[in-house]
C-alpha cells in the first residue's frame, strides 16, 4: 500500500489500460466492434517495416499503428521503455503474476544475471522478432498474431491466431512469469527486444545508415541482411555492455550521500537492477517504472536528479500516446499503392477516387480489388485506404473515362428481404435510382434496411447505371410510397443483429435520387428462381463409368438454398459428390411444389436412397483443391430433411 500511494499514477494507469480493454471487448460502453490491435505499438512497427519493403502495408493496419509504433521508438530513444512500464497490459499481469507468487510464499527462481542461462534466454527474444519481422514483411500478415497472448485473450481465442502457438505461449508467459521474475519481458517478448535496440541507438542508426548508402550506391543488399544485423547486434549489445552510453536521455539517478545501501531500490526493482551500485541506471531492463524511488526511505532516488521529475515518466507516456493517436488520425497512408503497365504513360494520369468501398478492408481485399482493376484497359494503378473504405484509381483519361472505370468495378448483387408467401402469386417490381452505393455489401445493407420496415418487401437487386439502378420486389398490395422509400435509403444507421446475440451499428450513406414511373409485375416462380444460385452439373468420368441406363435422381428440399452462405459452400458439396462412387451428377432448382430443391443424379447398381443420405451425414468430406490434390475438411452444409428417390 505504500508503494501504491508512492507511485499510484503508474498503476492508475497499468490498470486503467486493462480496465479499457476488459470493457470494450465487453461491449460495456455500447460499442458494437473491438479491435484489439486498434493501438498496438508493435503490429505498427511491422507494418511500417512492411510499408518500407512492400509498399504496402500489413493486414488491415492503419496510420494509427504505425505512429504508434514510431513514437514508442522515439520514446524509447529519448525516454526509455516506457510503454513497457506504463502501459503494456502483458506486462502489468507479468509483474503482478510474479507479487502474486511473493504472497503465496513461494520460492522464486532465480536466474542470476549474466550467467550462462540469463545469456541464452535473452537471445529467444531476438529470435522471435527477426522471425516476426521476416514472416510479416515477406507476406503483409501480422505473423506475431499466430501466439500473442494479448491476442488471443482479447479475441476471446477467435482472431487470426494458431491455437497450438498461441496456447503454448500463454504457458510460457504465465508459469514462467509466475516463478521467474519478468520472465516473458526479460527473455521472450520481441517488443522488449526492438525496445532495447532503440536503446542502442547509435548502433541501430550507423546498421541502418550503411545499408542506406550501399543500396544509394546501387549496391542491391536484400532488406532480410539489415534486419538480421540489427537483431545480432542488439543481443550483442545486451549481453556484452549491459547498459546503454548515451541514450535514452533519462534515467534514475542515485545521490550517494543520501543513499545508505540497504538494496531496498533492487529487491522492488521489476527487473532486479542492482541500482545501489550505480550513480545512472543505464542498464538496457530499465522502464523508468519508478518502483525504486518510491521504495527508497532516504530520498536518494529520482529521475535525471531532479525531484521535480517524479512524475514526468508518466506524464510523457501519456503525452506520447495522445500524440500518436493525433497523428494517426491525420496522418494517412495507403495500405497499397501499386502501377502497373507502361511507365511512360504514369506522368499524365488523372485520379478518380471512390468512397464506401467497405468490403476492400486489408491488405488481402486491397490486393484483391488491385487485381480487379488491373483488368480494366486505360487503369495504371491503385491506392486503397482501408480505415476510411476509399480507393484512389489512376488512369490514362485518353483510354477510359470515370464511368467506365466505376462500371467495371461494380459487382451487380441482389438480396432476399423475405419469403413470399403463396398466396403472393404475383409480385410488383418498381425501380429507384440510388448513389453513394459502390460496395457489393450496400445491397445488402439497404435490404436488411427494408427487412426491419415490416412490409411486404421481398428482393431487391442492383445494376450499374449513373445512379444505381435499385430494383425493389414487393407485394402486389403493397403501397408504392415514394416518401417512404427514401426514408428507407436514406437512414444513416443500420442496426444489424450479429451472430450469437446482439447487434452492431454500421454507419450507412445512400442516396435517394427518384422512383422511376414503370412498374412491372413478375410471377412467385419467377422471383425465386431469380434469388437461387442455380447449379446444374454432370460429372463426365462417373457418367463414363457407370453410363445413365440405371440413373435414377435423389431430390432433397432445401430452403436455404437462396443463402449466400449456402452458395458459397456448394462448390464444395460438388467436388465432394463428384469423388463419391455412383454419383452422376448434381443440380439445385425449384421443384413443382415451388420449393428450393437439390437434386442428385446417381447409379442405381452402386447407390439407394439410404446410402445417399449416409454420404450426406457424413461428419468430414474428400474435396478436390485447385492445385489438384484431395483434402479432408469438415462438412460444410448440414441436411436435416430426408429426401428420396423421385
Amino acid at each position: 500500500m505504500k508503494n501504491f500511494k508512492k507511485n499510484w499514477l503508474r498503476y492508475l494507469l497499468q490498470w486503467g489500460v486493462i480496465m479499457l480493454i476488459i470493457a470494450f471487448a465487453f461491449k460495456i460502453f455500447g460499442n458494437e466492434t473491438f479491435d484489439p490491435e486498434a493501438y498496438c505499438p508493435f503490429g505498427g512497427l511491422q507494418t511500417f517495416g512492411t510499408y518500407l519493403v512492400q509498399g504496402s502495408m500489413a493486414c488491415s493496419m492503419t496510420a494509427t499503428q504505425i505512429m504508434m509504433g514510431l513514437v514508442l521508438a522515439i520514446g524509447v530513444v529519448l525516454f526509455s521503455r516506457l510503454f513497457c512500464a506504463y502501459f503494456c497490459p502483458l506486462g502489468t499481469i507479468v509483474e503482478s503474476l510474479g507479487k502474486l507468487r511473493a504472497k503465496m510464499g513461494l520460492k522464486e527462481v532465480v536466474i542470476v544475471s549474466e550467467s550462462i542461462a540469463d545469456k541464452a534466454l535473452r537471445a529467444v527474444k531476438y529470435i522471435l522478432l527477426f522471425t516476426i519481422f521476416y514472416m510479416t514483411m515477406s507476406e503483409s500478415e501480422l505473423f506475431c498474431k499466430n501466439f500473442d497472448p494479448y491476442y488471443a485473450f482479447a479475441t476471446g481465442f477467435q482472431g487470426e491466431l494458431t491455437v497450438w502457438m498461441a496456447c503454448i505461449s500463454i504457458a510460457i508467459c504465465i508459469l514462467g512469469s509466475f516463478f521467474i521474475k519478468m520472465f516473458w519481458c526479460k527473455y521472450i517478448c520481441p517488443l522488449g527486444a526492438a525496445s532495447n535496440i532503440f536503446k542502442f541507438t547509435i548502433t541501430f542508426v550507423c546498421i541502418f545508415g550503411a545499408y542506406l548508402l550501399l543500396v544509394l550506391c546501387g549496391i542491391q543488399i536484400s532488406w532480410v541482411i539489415p534486419l538480421a544485423v540489427v537483431c545480432i547486434a542488439g543481443y550483442l549489445s545486451e549481453i556484452i555492455y549491459r547498459k546503454s552510453k548515451v541514450f535514452p536521455v533519462m534515467s534514475v539517478c542515485r545521490n550517494d550521500e543520501l543513499c545508505n545501501k540497504c538494496g531496498l531500490c533492487t529487491k522492488k526493482c521489476p527487473y532486479s537492477i542492482n541500482i545501489a551500485s550505480v550513480d545512472k541506471v543505464k542498464c538496457v531492463d530499465c522502464t523508468l517504472c519508478g518502483e525504486c524511488i518510491s521504495a527508497c526511505n532516504k530520498n536518494a532516488l529520482s529521475f535525471s536528479g531532479n525531484k521535480n521529475l517524479r512524475w514526468a515518466p508518466a506524464i510523457i507516456s501519456l503525452v506520447l500516446f495522445v500524440v500518436a493517436v493525433f497523428l494517426g488520425t491525420t496522418v494517412e497512408l495507403p495500405t497499397i499503392d501499386e502501377r502497373w503497365g507502361d511507365e511512360s504513360k504514369h506522368a499524365n494520369l488523372e485520379k478518380l477516387t471512390v468512397e464506401g468501398l467497405r468490403s476492400v478492408k486489408c491488405y488481402g481485399s486491397s490486393k484483391a480489388f488491385s487485381a480487379q482493376v488491373q483488368k480494366i484497359p486505360g487503369a495504371y494503378g491503385v491506392e486503397t485506404y482501408v480505415k476510411h473504405s476509399r480507393v484512389n484509381i489512376w488512369y490514362n483519361p485518353e483510354e477510359t473515362t470515370p464511368d467506365a472505370i466505376q462500371k467495371a468495378i461494380y459487382v451487380p448483387s441482389k438480396f432476399k428481404i423475405n419469403h413470399p408467401s403463396a398466396q403472393d402469386s404475383l409480385i410488383k417490381v418498381i425501380t429507384i435510382r440510388t448513389e453513394n452505393m459502390h460496395d457489393k455489401m450496400d445491397p445488402n445493407y439497404l435490404g436488411l434496411q427494408f427487412r426491419g420496415s415490416g412490409k411486404k418487401y421481398f428482393g431487391l437487386e442492383t445494376e450499374y447505371d449513373c445512379p444505381i439502378v435499385v430494383r425493389l420486389y414487393m407485394g402486389l398490395d403493397e403501397e408504392i410510397n415514394e416518401d417512404f422509400l427514401e426514408e428507407m435509403v436514406e437512414m444513416k444507421e443500420l442496426v444489424m443483429p450479429v451472430h450469437g446475440g446482439g447487434s452492431r451499428v454500421i454507419e450507412v450513406d445512400y442516396a435517394f435520387v427518384k422512383l422511376e414511373d414503370k412498374v412491372d409485375t413478375i410471377t412467385r416462380r419467377e422471383f425465386l428462381e431469380s434469388q437461387m444460385n442455380a447449379v446444374n452439373r454432370t460429372f463426365k468420368k462417373a457418367v463414363e463409368k457407370y453410363g445413365t441406363e440405371n440413373s435414377a435422381v435423389y431430390e432433397m428440399v432445401y430452403p436455404a438454398i437462396d443463402k449466400p452462405i449456402v452458395s458459397r459452400n456448394l462448390p464444395y458439396l460438388i467436388s465432394y459428390l463428384s469423388m463419391t462412387e455412383g454419383v452422376l451428377g448434381f443440380k439445385t432448382l425449384l421443384n413443382a411444389d415451388e420449393e428450393y430443391a437439390l437434386q442428385i443424379t446417381y447409379d442405381k447398381n452402386t447407390l439407394d436412397d439410404a446410402k445417399i443420405w449416409e454420404v450426406l451425414q457424413n461428419p468430414t468430406w474428400t474435396v478436390m483443391m485447385k492445385d489438384g490434390t484431395t483434402q479432408e475438411v469438415e462438412a460444410k452444409m448440414s441436411f436435416e430433411n430426408q429426401g428420396k428417390t423421385l
